[in-house]
């Protein structure tokens, strides 16, 4: 496959002759044809004129040459104010002695100004042989790599790897660029270029990142076909036709157009970062059968740990690739939050033998006649503090509300004795819950009818009231 190379139909600056000083020369150059001199030219009839060409193109004869050379010189002036370039023109003229010129020197000028070109020295950057941007000089062409650089890593990142500031430990959060190379970048070539074909370094920097496609030539080998061709290019049908209008079957030999796509180039960037992170502690449960089901306590508050580590992370075009961790360091070991469980299980009937169903007090008010009425329970007020516990082993019969009572709750203890705890204001259990001795059954209040913060307790034997004070 023939391929087509980098800035096809420009001429590198070192092979082109400067057009000024060629247009000087060949002035110069008109005594070199028909006669020594001109006066014996003018002797002998003979006229000079000049044979103009842009480029390769030939546009014709003209009589007075400083009318073209004076165009396409004002022509460079105005390139040159407008876009702050060296600009060349491509007209050249060759002298020659002729008998009775016949020129149309403004049918020419126009033919000229339709044709010609005009140049500026450029730096080529090219991808897998083919130029894919232009700029102006080395300082461009210096920013366009800055541009790339930057189109991975942020201005200060660049800034910091510029000073070569890679020296020392980083800290916990601190990171630093180790290296950034661009791969697939050819040298740049020196070329004359139409001022129009030039990039600033930022347009020419996403040119790069971006690809292109190329038309290049592919000789077909036999047995190739069309349709293995597109697969091969990627290429739509309709592309190809155009490129080769004239190519109907592809015969062994035949030289087809095509397009080929040229990646773009790869920034690859290798940074580092110290990170702290934070270890996540355990929660652990352990199981105790000298305490009762349903009762926990904690063993061992839990605390997070620390570690800290270097992350050593490559991107590609600013698309993380890899990354790798290295120096990892525990610097807090985590503790587990362990929480003992008992597991013993309550037992549902009553020892016999009860416990005070609150943390101190007095007895406000005994059992018996009252206020005209008659009193079944006790009253116990101004406690250490608010809890109501269950007197012995039992299970809860009821709780919740029950008009004077109050929040009510009703224990039997399963060796017919029930026991009743009334105004509370909160309740902490529910029928059929099997409760231990000494547990808690909720917290004293005023609720129902009531003339204070006061527990109300009953104690019944085989459905018969009886007075606390005889179990207590």
């Amino acid at each position: 496959m023939k391929r087509s190379m980098p800035g096809e139909g420009l001429i590198p600056l070192n092979k082109r002759p400067s057009v000024k000083l060629f247009a000087a020369g060949v002035i110069l150059s008109s005594s070199l044809v028909g006669f020594g001199k001109p006066a014996q030219a003018e002797e002998e009839g003979l006229s000079i004129i000049y044979h103009v060409y842009a480029g390769d193109e030939y546009m014709g004869m003209v009589e007075d040459e400083q009318l073209i050379m004076e165009w396409a010189e004002e022509e460079e002036k105005k390139l040159e104010s407008s876009k702050e370039l060296e600009v060349a023109h491509n007209i050249t003229m060759i002298p020659e002695h002729v008998f009775h010129p016949e020129t149309n020197d403004r049918d020419i000028l126009n033919q000229v100004k339709q044709s010609a070109d005009f140049v500026t020295e450029a730096k080529a950057l090219s991808l897998n042989g083919h130029a894919i941007a232009y700029v102006k000089d080395d300082k461009e062409e210096k920013e366009v790599i800055r541009q790339l650089k930057l189109s991975a890593v942020s201005k200060e990142e660049l800034a910091a790897y510029e000073k070569k500031d890679s020296s020392g430990e980083l800290k916990p959060g601190e990171s630093r660029i180790n290296s950034i190379t661009i791969e697939g970048l050819e040298e740049a070539e020196d070329m004359s270029v139409t001022p129009e074909s030039l990039s600033t370094p930022e347009k020419a920097a996403k040119k790069l990142l971006a690809g292109t496609k190329a038309e290049v030539e592919h000789e077909v080998k036999e047995g190739e076909t069309k349709d293995q061709l597109l697969k091969q290019y990627n290429m739509k049908e309709e592309t190809f036709d155009q490129l080769n209008p004239n190519l109907d079957e592809l015969k062994e030999g035949d030289i087809a157009k095509v397009q080929e796509a040229i990646p773009g180039l790869q920034v690859k960037v290798e940074k580092e970062k110290r990170v702290k992170e934070t270890i996540a502690h355990e929660e652990q449960v352990k199981e105790d059968d000298t305490m009762l089901k349903g009762e926990s306590r904690v063993e061992q508050e839990g605390r997070d740990g620390e570690k800290v580590f270097t992350q050593v992370i490559s991107e590609t075009n600013g698309k993380e690739v890899s990354s790798d961790i290295t120096d990892e360091e525990v610097t807090r070991e985590a503790k587990n939050h362990i929480v003992v469980n008992g597991t013993k299980e309550i037992p549902s009937k009553g020892t016999g033998t009860f416990v005070y169903p609150t943390n101190g007090g007095y007895i406000s008010s005994h059992q018996g006649p009252r206020w005209g009425d008659y009193h079944k329970g006790i009253d116990i007020a101004q406690p250490d503090d608010y809890t109501i516990k269950n007197v012995d082993n039992g299970v809860v019969v009821s709780a919740g509300p029950d008009g004077d009572y109050g929040n009510k709750v009703v224990i039997d203890h399963n060796n017919g004795v029930q026991t009743t705890y009334a105004h509370l204001a909160e309740i902490h259990v529910t029928p059929g819950q099997v409760v231990a001795q000494g547990e808690s059954l909720g917290i004293m209040g005023d609720t129902g009818f009531s003339t204070g913060i006061h527990l109300h307790f009953e104690v019944h034997v085989n459905g018969q009231l009886v007075n606390p004070m005889d179990y207590l």
